[in-house]
């Protein structure tokens, strides 16, 4: 695995495309405090702490950012408040298209219409490279409401896929403009939280967060590799192009003298306590899965399916693999045996 990791191509200055998105999504989000404590909470790390030491940071990279952004009148559809689920779509879309960025650069609705879909379909269950995909067919009206009617999500995000999917070259020019005049914008904020960053930079260039870096030579061989600071404790792996939060590597201490090693040790008690995230383990000693599997066989959502993967892969007790193009998860057993021996040392 690590061979494989050493093949990605690692980036040590942010992507200014993805940077910028982040930045005009955040600029449209609102009253997301309490909701991000409640998710660091969730992952066993003292939300309102971390939110006060790191994601203080992004509000003012993000202020600095709206201080100089060109802001148009179809900002409030590309980065429509509060779905996060249509931000990655675009995301996704515009990361593994970069050739869309070029002024000479025609795209049509067919051919992103089919390329939404799958992203849409497939929801990080099934990655194959996109040049070897095959795409939904959506050209017609009622094609497309039979297709977004299958989906797991909210009727509000299936209409405005909907509107997207009316004319959607013309919104991705939309899009690819919106970015492109906010660039600058972005350069000056970035200028202006230098000092800031500067350490996360330098804990990033480290790179011992094992489980991300595994991961993403796992599911995004030989991909492209940047530090995100919009989107400062996420992690995005797309198909060619991977993003790495600069604040990822400080939610949970790894292995080190026992005194930091408790954070760690607390959070994976917390996850093992949970009734379901402990038959996914029992599960996944079985033999790996993926999401959609162990959702039907423990009768749940695929999306509360994917609230669970989330919390035990971000306590290290899961790890995930790319098999015959399919993500899946496995239990990480030497993560089990370092908490028994942590739970040792404190108690005998």
């Amino acid at each position: 695995m690590k061979k494989r990791a050493e093949e990605l191509e690692i980036k040590y200055e942010f992507d200014p495309v993805f940077e910028t998105m982040g930045l005009l999504y955040g600029s449209r989000q609102e009253d997301t405090k309490e909701q991000i404590i409640q998710q660091l909470n969730e992952l066993g790390t003292d939300g309102e702490l971390f939110y006060k030491k790191y994601f203080r940071l992004i509000e003012e990279y993000k202020d600095h950012f709206m201080n100089h952004m060109i802001n148009t009148s179809n900002l409030d559809f590309l980065f429509r408040k509060g779905d996060e689920t249509f931000f990655c779509l675009m995301a996704a879309m515009l990361m593994e298209n970069r050739h869309w960025l070029k002024p000479a650069e025609e795209v049509t609705d067919e051919e992103i219409r089919g390329m939404a879909g799958y992203f849409l379909l497939n929801d990080e269950e099934k990655t194959v490279p996109l040049s070897q995909a095959e795409f939904p067919e959506l050209a017609t009206e009622q094609q497309r409401m039979e297709f977004l009617a299958k989906q797991e999500m909210d009727d509000g995000l299936k209409w405005h896929l909907m509107e997207f999917m009316q004319s959607p070259a013309e919104r991705i020019k939309e899009l690819v403009e919106l970015v492109r005049v906010n660039i600058p914008a972005f350069e000056r904020a970035l200028s202006e939280m230098e000092g800031a960053v500067k350490p996360f930079m330098e804990q990033y260039k480290k790179r011992e967060d094992r489980s991300f870096w595994e991961t993403a030579a796992s599911c995004a061989p030989g991909a492209t590799v940047y530090p995100a600071f919009a989107t400062g404790a996420s992690q995005m792996i797309f198909y060619t192009q991977v993003y790495c939060g600069v604040f990822t590597e400080f939610l949970l201490h790894k292995r080190g003298n026992f005194e930091e090693r408790k954070p760690l040790l607390l959070t994976r008690l917390k996850a093992l306590s949970d009734r379901s995230k402990l038959d996914i383990l029992c599960q996944l000693k079985e033999s790996s899965k993926y999401n959609l599997e162990l959702a039907q066989s423990m009768e749940l959502s695929p999306s509360t399916m994917s609230h669970h993967m989330n919390v035990l892969f971000a306590c290290d007790l899961v790890g995930i693999e790319k098999k015959d193009g399919r993500v899946y998860y496995f239990l990480r057993e030497e993560a089990v045996q370092e908490c028994l021996e942590d739970l040792e040392g404190l108690l005998l």
